[in-house]
């Protein structure tokens, strides 16, 4: 889950698909079901800002978001797990030439396919990224493709950085990424007009992934995903 998506500007920590939960003291959203910055009260939510209509709803197990940015997606947080979540993303085809960058920036695009089966053949060629064999599976009514990664620096970035595994682009904050030592398990959804990639991961081998995991399904599971 290590899918954050900073600015290419921005010097940041490895994350996984979104910006990070708001530190400061925020009441819970006041209106849902749109996803906002802090505490989400248990309900019903929903989001258009991958390119595909999203409703989900989220059980008392004190999550936390991270508003919804258009054409970038949102992510979700649960408390006890404070290095992972949630990060549901757009996925526009445009991909990092240069994974091992000190930034972004510094890499240049190539621009390849957009559906499930595209995602899922780049990332399982990413060096340094180990992807079970995707399944096909169903997602809020659409088709999609299911796999479990693993990220590991050493052989993937021997000569990088070591700070973040730079992935694809993403419209507002500029990129998606990756970090050593990551555990996800990712979604490549067909969204109709859109593909939505859902990434429930850390990216600390601290965290107790398999307590995010189990709630995070629990989310998805909910989801109804329709084309604009």
């Amino acid at each position: 889950m290590a899918a954050c998506m900073p600015s290419a500007s921005e010097t940041v920590e490895p994350s996984s698909a979104a910006p990070e939960p708001s530190e400061s003291p925020a009441a819970a959203c006041a209106a849902p079901p749109t996803v906002c910055d802090g505490p989400l009260p248990a309900g019903d939510y929903v989001s258009e800002t991958t390119g595909a209509h999203i409703a989900f709803t989220l059980d008392e197990h004190d999550w936390s978001g991270a508003a919804d940015a258009p054409g970038d997606g949102f992510a979700l947080f649960l408390a006890d797990v404070p290095n992972g979540g949630i990060y549901v993303t757009s996925f526009g085809g445009e991909v990092f030439d240069d994974p091992c960058a000190e930034n972004p920036a510094a890499s240049s695009v190539t621009t390849i396919g957009t559906s499930p089966a595209d995602f899922m053949t780049f990332l399982g060629a990413s060096p340094g990224v180990t992807l079970t064999e995707p399944v096909e599976v169903e997602v809020g009514g659409r088709p999609a493709l299911e796999a479990n990664l693993t990220v590991d620096f050493a052989t993937g970035c021997p000569n990088g950085s070591g700070f973040a595994y730079w992935l694809y682009r993403v419209p507002v904050h500029g990129d998606l990424h990756l970090g050593d030592g990551e555990r996800d398990r990712v979604l490549a959804v067909h969204g109709g007009s859109a593909t939505v990639i859902i990434w429930i991961g850390v990216w600390s081998p601290d965290e107790d992934y398999d307590h995010l995991l189990d709630h995070g399904a629990e989310v998805v599971e909910t989801m109804l995903i329709a084309p604009l």
